[in-house]
């Protein structure tokens, strides 16, 4: 007996490190020998992977997007699963998600068998109903980063399983699988999304949306402003499958969605005693965090480049409209879509109270008959002529992200009326509980601030110059208002001040660029070149736009030269902008030796790189605000390009096509190819349609002329 207990004792001890493993994973199920535990890598599938790759997947992509732009608003797809079947997105899906990872687009000729093989297996997990694909499965990983050189198994140590479990960086194969449904689901919610949304969808950025409210929004004159970003921290699961199920009925897509929603929200990180306890761990672990953030990282052989210096700058300069990024559970790239998908709801039933809330009126100067109706000048939109004391009622909405902006032109009480409706549809639709602070009523008058641009209205009087006085007599009645859309300074000065650019508020003074401290002249005005070329191309539809990026470039010409001054030990910013020029394009010397070679010498050795002077250093190279006027009913590109070849797949819109091109005496582009093939064929060169007109008309002259 002692013995037996002895032995089964030393049995219980090996199995130890079996048991933590599965006690950690929250397996409830009893413990199952090693043979029954999943093989992180299973075998070779019997079917070859390259007798799949029958198509391309670009063609499948546009497919999904005819299918999608062609059919009704209406219309619902039941059966989704077959484009899921088809091998060739996954390998698009896998080649992106690698671009995503390494940083480089792999070809598909130089995908290894081995990951083909994986990535027919992680299909199968995904497509057959008995599959084993579960949302961020860490211990049972099919497809792997090519960067990724270690694996977990049962063998692993507890430490490594510990940390691998611990960690938030979501896995590789998670990463391809939404890549594929994404692009099955988007071209479907994108043929239905509204037109009034602009967030999170390709073709449209905040450059659409202060366009657009340059021409739509003249003549509003309160203004609410709302923000329903917290759909984008957190949403219900139920909301989001319901508006789901509204159009796409796939029961797979829809069970793999609903199964990374919910998963995502119960597998949070939860920090035990010791750590929420322990204050001098959490003090040691916060400065070893900041040694790391401070460390010179060597990265890998096979590891991306992170972002260079200017466009993190940038991305510091991104309103809070723009920089907020919603994520739902382990959806990943899908979350963007997801949000969209909940908010369009709120865009279809502002829609409908636009178009109830218009009531015309013949004595204003615009919008006298329908919403569409406008006296004003297309060409200058932003101009509204003056009317009597009945105006146009009249409303318009607009979104980015998490972020709307509804123009009202009519009295307060309306715009207290229309808050009202809009907090009760948000509760009752959305489940969000929003109150006066998440929707402010503004009046144009005071400005609003949307996108860190402000817009607000000037009065224009018109002026009576007399010729024989000389004198000019400006008129107390405005023929009418102009909108602007300018850029807020003090946001600009706030945002330098933090990444500690500048030092006060009123009158700023700049602050020598330290991350940039060991790079040489001509790499820092070149970092600096391309972050200033950004944020002029930010400021592009601003009316104070040469103000604006003259403020920044002033900032960052002043900021490196007080670091050359530091790097160079000069005196002041005046001794570097009389040797570097105001540009500072001048080479800077560290030591006055006069046996080191000309800087000229060496740049025309290959031995140092050219030094670009600092752009927009005179207000005059800065550009001027772009005022080309925006369509009212815009369309993105791809989109007209989408509804131009639909309309051509028609047999009878083409044939009518035909025959007005006959008609009116023009050639097809197919008929002149054939011609130009026909010539190099008889004469061996191209005879253009003018030489051969050129020659009938010298012919019928000699007929016609005397002998």
């Amino acid at each position: 007996m002692i013995h037996a207990s002895v032995e089964m004792r030393r049995l219980t001890h090996h199995l130890t490190p079996l048991r933590n493993i599965v006690e950690h994973l929250n397996c409830k199920t009893s413990l199952k020998p090693i043979s029954s535990l999943p093989n992180p890598n299973p075998s070779s599938p019997t079917q070859d992977p390259y007798s799949l790759l029958k198509q391309d997947p670009v063609e499948i992509c546009l497919s999904l997007w005819v299918k999608s732009f062609s059919s009704p608003p209406s219309s619902t797809f039941p059966n989704l699963t077959g484009f899921l079947s088809k091998f060739d997105l996954w390998i698009l899906a896998y080649q992106r998600t690698c671009a995503h990872v390494t940083g480089t687009f792999p070809p598909r000729s130089a995908i290894h068998s081995n990951a083909l093989r994986s990535l027919l297996s992680l299909q199968q997990s995904v497509t057959r109903s008995g599959g084993k694909f579960r949302w961020n499965d860490k211990m049972n990983q099919l497809v792997r980063s090519p960067n990724d050189k270690s694996s977990v198994s049962v063998s692993s140590s507890k430490g490594k399983v510990r940390r691998m479990m611990e960690s938030e960086e979501p896995i590789f194969q998670d990463r391809v699988v939404q890549e594929v449904l994404l692009m099955v689901l988007e071209p479907f919610f994108e043929a239905r999304f509204s037109s009034k949304s602009h967030g999170f969808r390709p073709g449209r950025n905040p450059h659409t949306v202060i366009r657009t409210v340059r021409s739509n929004f003249a003549g509003y004159l309160w203004f609410i402003k709302g923000d329903v970003s917290e759909v984008l921290d957190r949403v219900d699961v139920d909301v989001v499958m319901s508006c789901l199920q509204r159009v796409v009925k796939d029961r797979k897509i829809l069970g793999l969605i609903e199964s990374s929603l919910r998963m995502g929200g119960d597998n949070k990180r939860v920090t035990t005693d010791r750590e929420e306890n322990d204050g001098l761990g959490a003090k040691r672990r916060i400065e070893r965090e900041k040694r790391m953030r401070t460390k010179r990282k060597i990265l890998n052989e096979d590891e991306p480049k992170p972002d260079p210096y200017w466009l993190r700058t940038f991305y510091s300069f991104a309103p809070k409209e723009a920089a907020k990024v919603p994520s739902y559970g382990y959806c990943g790239i899908l979350s963007p879509l997801l949000a969209n998908v909940c908010l369009d709801e709120l865009d279809r039933f502002m829609e409908t109270e636009v178009i109830e809330y218009f009531k015309a009126c013949k004595d204003d100067s615009i919008w006298k008959e329908s919403i569409e109706d406008g006296c004003h000048n297309p060409a200058w939109p932003e101009f509204v002529p003056s009317s009597g004391k009945e105006k146009t009622r009249k409303m318009d909405y607009i979104r980015h992200g998490g972020y709307f902006l509804i123009g009202i032109r009519g009295p307060r009480e309306d715009a207290v009326k229309m808050r009202r409706e809009v907090v009760e549809y948000c509760d009752r639709v959305l489940g969000l509980r929003l109150d006066n602070s998440k929707l402010e009523i503004e009046h144009i008058s005071r400005g609003v601030q949307f996108l860190d641009h402000i817009i607000c209205r000037r009065v224009i009087y018109p002026t009576l110059r007399y010729t024989g006085s000389g004198g000019s007599v400006v008129s107390k009645k405005g023929v009418g208002t102009l909108l602007s859309v300018s850029v807020s300074l003090e946001q600009c000065i706030r945002k330098f001040r933090r990444l500690a650019f500048v030092k006060g508020d009123k009158d700023p003074e700049p602050l020598p660029c330290n991350p940039m401290l060991y790079s040489s002249q001509s790499h820092s005005n070149a970092q600096m070149n391309k972050f200033l070329e950004t944020m002029a191309d930010w400021y592009k539809y601003a009316d104070n736009r040469k103000k604006a990026v003259g403020f920044c470039a002033y900032v960052i010409r002043s900021s490196l030269a007080k670091l050359y001054a530091a790097r160079y030990r000069l005196k002041s910013r005046a001794k570097v902008y009389s040797i570097a020029t105001r540009d500072l394009s001048r080479p800077l010397s560290e030591s006055s030796n006069n046996s080191a070679p000309e800087y000229s010498d060496l740049l025309r050795m290959g031995l140092v790189d050219a030094i670009d002077g600092v752009q927009f250093s005179r207000m005059s190279l800065i550009p001027s605000c772009d005022y080309t006027p925006f369509p009212r009913n815009w369309i993105p590109s791809h989109e007209r390009v989408l509804q131009e070849y639909i309309k051509l797949q028609d047999p009878k819109f083409f044939c009518e096509l035909h025959r007005s091109i006959k008609r009116k005496g023009l050639t097809l582009p197919q008929d002149e190819i054939s011609e130009v093939v026909w010539d190099f064929k008889t004469l061996g060169a191209w005879r253009s349609k003018c030489e051969s007109e050129r020659e009938a008309d010298d012919g019928l002259e000699k007929l016609d002329s005397p002998p």
